[in-house]
């Protein structure tokens, strides 16, 4: 991993979408165990298609690039780009169809196929009206019998009440805790 040092060059306050300004930090990587967690359920379904929304550091998408069979397909998206040198490095992966998009998800998500994803991974903007925006065109790409997660699921209310709205409308789902009392929620229909 790379030391804080090697980040240089990150502006001090970013604006992501209207409803989010906040510095950026090494904390908002999902906790390590997510990542795992999801690597071993890509490998457990043999997933082919993942899409990742908030990329940010890379830590999470290292572990799902990893869990990705030959020939498997992985895109990221996020409207910065923090990638680390290890996580650009995992992204160059021979014979693996990798991308990453830099731009707002609720722009990026309608370039996508539609049924197209067996796992997505979304830890972007956690604001309500963010979720929920993004939720509608996340449920155009997601494959039949895909997988839809959530991180911080637990202690942010954006996607506390997604899980909610989901369920609503015939979503199962079940939450986890995590190390740091986030959570992570997994949806499928």
């Amino acid at each position: 991993m790379e030391n804080d040092k090697a980040k240089r060059g990150r502006p001090k306050k970013v604006v992501t979408t209207v409803t989010f300004t906040e510095v950026a930090r090494h904390d908002w990587n999902s906790e390590d165990e997510c990542g795992a967690f999801l690597a071993a359920l890509v490998k457990m379904a043999k997933y082919q298609t993942i899409l990742e929304i908030g990329v940010f550091e890379g830590e999470t998408t290292q572990h799902l690039i990893r869990s990705l069979p030959q020939g498997g397909q992985y895109v990221g998206i996020d409207i910065n780009d923090y990638r680390t040198n290890a996580t650009k490095a995992a992204m160059t992966s021979k014979g693996k169809a990798i991308d990453f998009i830099l731009g707002n998800s609720l722009e990026e998500l309608n370039k996508l196929p539609a049924n197209h994803f067996d796992l997505i991974f979304v830890d972007g903007d956690h604001s309500w009206e963010h979720v929920v925006k993004e939720f509608k065109l996340v449920e155009k790409v997601i494959a039949r019998g895909g997988v839809i997660a959530y991180h911080d699921t637990i202690h942010l209310e954006g996607p506390r009440k997604l899980v909610e709205y989901a369920a609503h409308y015939g979503y199962k789902n079940i939450t986890l805790n995590t190390t740091e009392g986030r959570g992570i929620s997994i949806l499928h229909r």
